[in-house]
């Protein structure tokens, strides 16, 4: 890397304002432009739509050869699996992350179940359904648990661990009847349960060659103990001791070389950010829950801190085929996030709170996800509003330092779980 970059962020979430976070402080950084962000990041930072469009491809297009950007970093799934990283591709602009065609592997359950069948990654049994009546007549047959899937995106939320039959059932109305998730349920992935501890695992590829950020483990459930509906993640804390040294050696030779090889083998080399999503047993074997084709969000936020490497080199190295397969450079102790979230999240949170917030001082660092300005004041836009992220070198003081912060925030209409990382601790 000769130069420095001028790079396009694209996103609005707390995992994009994690990222500008750390591409801020990187020394290969010439400029950098977000799109659309949110009320976290500086006004000079938030690219005017006026220029831009992520659905308009001429105009996409035109805009990265105007403004002479030298890599796109995207953040969510959706442009990926639209195709934003094969736009980029036409016009020689290298992006940070996967083509359309490797994005299915987060944008159809299926695609990724056939994919690691022929990779023979370990993963749950399963069948796919595309209308209700056979669906319903296979799962009276079955075990449970089982694991019902709207097979395409669902934003995190189309996934029911059913133990009863009522609750099968009940998933399998909301996916084909109510059409709850739309388009992404025209087809339903049903799985075995896996037994374990899940863990989160971020892996940074260039199709051929890799590394491993820190595992980490979120805690999807709405409230304290694990109970309540699932969410999108209400915190996460890392490394996840779960994954040891020996358990990741595995994880690599069963799980992230297959994959690599098998997208490399059909001609379509994998290059970005690769979420593995495990189920670990007590035994020590991994299986895959969920393949993503993007950071997981709110891991990433604690993820990074822990990071003592340029992220925007490794991301450049990534999407010009010039990365290595090494140990990552990682600072010694533990991270954390807690998210705060808006009364009645994750199925209608309540919107448009006033946001104050108390000076943050090292080692907090307050990550915004769903928050905008109106005029001068900040307000809240969506159900995940703000993670509150730390870092020290014990994960009891980590995870100290976001509650304090927590209750000086007099947000009305919010919660947040009291209990993350007590599993590790």
């Amino acid at each position: 890397m000769k130069h420095k970059l001028n790079v396009l962020l694209i996103g609005s979430g707390g995992r994009e304002h994690a990222i500008a976070h750390s591409l801020l402080h990187s020394e290969s950084l010439s400029s950098l432009k977000v799109f659309p962000g949110n009320a976290g990041f500086s006004h000079d930072l938030i690219e005017n739509p006026e220029y831009i469009s992520t659905t308009d491809k001429q105009k996409f297009q035109t805009y990265l050869q105007e403004r002479k950007i030298d890599l796109v970093v995207v953040g969510p799934e959706d442009p990926l699996v639209l195709g934003m990283a094969d736009w980029c591709s036409e016009i020689s602009i290298p992006c940070f992350g996967p083509s359309a065609y490797c994005a299915q592997i987060e944008g159809s359950k299926n695609f990724a179940k056939e994919l690691m069948q022929r990779a023979k990654v370990p993963t749950a049994s399963y069948s796919a359904f595309s209308d209700y009546t056979s669906a319903w007549a296979y799962c009276q047959k079955q075990m449970l648990p089982l694991v019902v899937k709207a097979d395409g995106l669902a934003a995190g939320k189309g996934v029911t661990v059913a133990y009863k039959i009522e609750e099968v059932e009940q998933a399998l109305k909301d996916i084909f009847i109510a059409q709850k998730f739309g388009s992404s349920g025209e087809r339903v992935v049903i799985e075995s349960f896996l037994e374990g501890s899940e863990a989160s695992l971020f892996v940074i590829t260039d199709g051929e060659n890799y590394m491993c950020l820190p595992a980490a483990q979120d805690h999807k459930r709405a409230f304290d103990g694990d109970i309540g509906p699932n969410t999108g993640g209400m915190g996460a804390y890392a490394p996840a001791p779960i994954v040891t040294a020996e358990i990741l050696k595995k994880i690599e030779h069963k799980i992230i070389q297959p994959v690599i090889r098998e997208f490399k083998n059909v001609g379509h080399p994998y290059k970005g950010l690769l979420y593995v999503g495990l189920m670990i047993s007590d035994s020590g074997d991994a299986n895959v829950v969920e393949f993503n084709c993007r950071f997981g969000d709110p891991e990433t936020q604690c993820v990074l801190r822990l990071l003592d490497e340029d992220l925007l080199k490794l991301m450049y190295q990534a999407s010009t085929n010039s990365l290595e397969t090494r140990t990552i450079q990682l600072k010694p102790g533990h991270s954390a996030v807690v998210v705060l979230a808006a009364e009645g999240y994750p199925d209608s949170p309540k919107k448009g709170m006033p946001i104050e917030l108390p000076t943050s001082r090292e080692p907090v660092i307050v990550f915004h996800a769903g928050t905008k300005w109106e005029g001068s004041l900040m307000k809240s836009t969506g159900g995940r509003i703000l993670g509150i992220t730390a870092y020290a070198k014990q994960l009891k003081d980590t995870l100290s330092h976001c509650y304090d912060y927590l209750t000086e925030l007099k947000i009305p209409s919010t919660y947040y779980r009291k209990d993350i990382g007590r599993r590790a601790l």
